[in-house]
């Protein structure tokens, strides 16, 4: 969706010739590296029988990780009987694919730390989207698709957005002067300020990191689903979609009330009668699921120790 100019488009013109030529190289020549311990856990399968030992081992190593896992083991939120002093115990405790998502969570947190609500809110969306994901794939089978793979491609959807607020954040500034209100409105303003959107630039950034390349493709299309897609990326791409769809809508609204009618209404693909195939999830799945997403994010205003605005 293309904005009529206003001040705001006029101050984009002037903005896009300091930016256009200097997007390309934040994808290679100006990318934080991401942490290793995050390349380590998205090799590790959860279906291992040493899963709980190479998540212990990974988490261990860092006494700062080590630490976060063993004061959210005896946080209020995990109820504990008795306090936990080990990692050993905090892992027994919270479940090694909770563990494991923590641990990639907080390590990125380190390298794209909040300085900023706007910050702060692009991470506790990120939360949500990622939780929304993991929710929905354990809720419904999907063939070729983990919990831990959705819970990643959502952590990541929006990973060209934390990029600029880190290398660019008068970039942000000037594509928020376009008072963009839709996610197709802030692409357009993306490109118009840039040249380039963040999907597109986060596409770049997890190649360059060597993500997984359904992630890759996932995160650079999450707001414009192609022509042709290869089966083995659609449905996970699909779930992030829907995700997306489902942490903004929340965020605008507060509550479950409506959602059922905003579906219907956004999203028409999940109408079984809307199409020949059947939708990865409906309307009523995505309500008792809010509630997931709903405590992902107080949990990560505690985990990450972010402030909610």
């Amino acid at each position: 969706m293309t904005r009529a100019p206003d001040a705001g488009a006029r101050r984009g013109d002037m903005d896009r010739g300091r930016f256009a030529g200097s997007v390309g190289e934040l994808a290679v020549e100006e990318l934080p590296v991401l942490p290793g311990v995050v390349m380590r856990m998205m090799g590790l399968s959860p279906e291992s029988d040493q899963f709980f030992e190479e998540v212990l081992n990974i988490a261990s190593e860092d006494p700062g990780l080590a630490l976060r896992v063993i004061r959210t083991a005896n946080s209020p939120m995990s109820a504990p009987r008795s306090p936990v002093e080990t990692i050993e115990g905090a892992i027994a405790r919270l479940g090694a694919n909770h563990v494991a998502e923590l641990v990639t969570t907080v390590a990125i947190a380190r390298v794209f730390v909040p300085r900023s609500s706007g910050e702060t809110e692009l991470w506790l969306h990120a939360i949500e989207v990622a939780t929304a994901c993991r929710a929905i794939v354990e809720h419904v089978h999907i063939d070729g698709v983990t919990a831990e793979q959705a819970y990643l491609a959502g952590l990541l959807h929006d990973i060209g957005r934390f990029i600029l607020f880190d290398q660019a954040p008068e970039f942000i500034q000037a594509v928020d002067d376009l008072a963009w209100t839709t996610p197709q409105e802030l692409i357009a303003a993306e490109r118009h300020v840039c040249g380039i959107d963040h999907a597109e630039l986060g596409g770049r950034v997890c190649a360059h990191w060597d993500v997984p390349e359904r992630i890759v493709t996932i995160v650079r299309t999450h707001h414009e689903l192609p022509a042709e897609m290869p089966n083995l990326v659609l449905p996970l791409l699909e779930v992030v979609r829907v995700a997306d769809w489902l942490s903004i809508w929340h965020r605008a609204h507060g509550d479950g009330d409506g959602l059922v009618d905003a579906v219907a209404h956004d999203l028409p693909e999940l109408d079984g009668s809307a199409s020949d195939q059947t939708p990865i999830v409906t309307a009523a799945d995505l309500a008792s699921l809010l509630p997931d997403v709903v405590k992902a994010r107080t949990r990560a205003i505690r985990d990450l120790g972010l402030v909610a605005s």
